[in-house]
């Protein structure tokens, strides 16, 4: 099986479960109690708070500790009574700005949001909400200047980080104005239900989880001591990853999509020609449909996504690639591969023969008069 579903969620990167191993069992002691068992936990979520910390290039006491990056961004949203977002967000962020009735300010169609718009619509608002890296195309916004733009107008920043951490390097204390930020343990090799939420120094805060003490006093509830060792041991891994890259892996995107266009299909890339991370590919074969190609993908071991692994069983089309300007029909099309750091180059080859098959067999059972071809699984609901 080659897995390419990385920006849905990782494997636990290795040595992560041994590190949260013993917090399972021999060290379960409440990280809150005063007893020397209990001080030992506390220390190692404190030595997790240091490597996220790290992760992000802030302070330690500007981490706290979430069950995600839903609530951290939901946390992020509550701090402000109005707020401008974009309309490529994460379903997290934007169905709350849509419930609100927050501004949704437009992208370009190569996905970069329209700065002239940004700056305009920023009028009147108490905070501004981007997501560094789409979750569905890769695509890298333009931090400096958004922030920049929100700060001079006033305007607190949140920064959903959650596909940008691990992948590229962060230094939030360089991004001026971004008060808050949120990541998540789960896209970057961690464990599920664990993430964090930065919050600057001196910035104005309250939190949406009441109760005890714990994050100092900011976020209630007992601390999922075994998730955040994880955390932290994984955040570590990915900042000492990014210190050493491998050589090969950046170029790996154009390396399927050569091998795709020599073997005479058309594809099209989207978000092409902006700055991208280098292990997402969003892509379509005209005349395919994603949900067809995707089975047979499937069939022959290769596992990606049609959009959103939160939005992926939803009948409508990708939010995203509308907001870029596609159709349905288009957006229907399209498919997200995303590998993570361990893919060689061979897997790579081998996912690109999968894809070339599969494409070259769903075309051979359409033809101009019927049109494309939908594909059933009796496996699936």
């Amino acid at each position: 099986m080659i897995y390419w579903d990385n920006n849905a969620t990782t494997r636990l990167a290795p040595g992560v479960l041994d590190a949260m191993r013993p917090y399972l069992e021999e060290e379960f002691y409440n990280p809150s109690a005063a007893y020397p068992q209990a001080k030992r936990v506390r220390a190692a979520v404190e030595e997790a708070r240091e490597s996220v910390a790290a992760l992000l290039g802030v302070f330690p006491d500007e981490i706290i500790f979430t069950s995600g990056a839903t609530e951290s961004s939901h946390t992020a949203l509550s701090q402000f009574a109005s707020f401008l977002t974009t309309t490529t967000e994460h379903p997290a962020t934007l169905r709350e700005a849509q419930r609100r009735g927050a501004r949704l300010c437009p992208v370009l169609a190569n996905g970069m949001v329209d700065l002239t718009a940004w700056h305009h619509m920023l009028a009147g608002m108490q905070g501004a909400s981007f997501a560094l890296v789409n979750h569905e195309t890769g695509v890298i916004q333009s931090a400096q200047e958004l922030c920049s733009t929100a700060l001079a107008a006033g305007v607190r920043v949140h920064l959903d980080a959650v596909q940008a951490a691990g992948k590229i390097p962060l230094a939030l204390h360089e991004l001026p104005g971004v008060d808050f930020a949120s990541i998540s343990a789960h896209k970057l090799h961690g464990p599920k239900g664990v993430g964090a939420f930065y919050v600057r120094r001196g910035a104005g805060f309250h939190s949406i989880v009441l109760g005890g003490d714990q994050e100092m006093g900011r976020r209630a509830g007992t601390e999922n001591v075994p998730g955040i060792v994880g955390f932290g041991a994984a955040a570590a891994l990915a900042v000492s990853a990014m210190q050493h890259p491998t050589p090969h892996y950046a170029g790996l995107r154009e390396r399927i999509v050569e091998r795709l266009r020599s073997s005479g299909i058309e594809i099209v890339e989207h978000g092409a020609g902006v700055c991208r991370v280098p292990h997402t590919l969003n892509m379509r074969v005209p005349g395919c449909k994603a949900e067809s190609l995707q089975l047979l993908l499937e069939a022959r071991g290769l596992l990606c996504s049609a959009g959103s692994a939160c939005t992926s069983s939803s009948p409508e089309a990708s939010h995203v690639l509308r907001a870029m300007g596609l159709s349905d029909s288009e957006a229907r099309e399209a498919l997200r591969f995303s590998w993570d750091r361990s893919c060689s180059v061979e897997e790579a080859d081998a996912a690109a023969d999968i894809l070339i098959a599969c494409v070259r067999k769903l075309r051979s059972v359409q033809a101009g008069y019927t049109g494309p071809v939908t594909v059933y699984s009796v496996d699936r609901e």
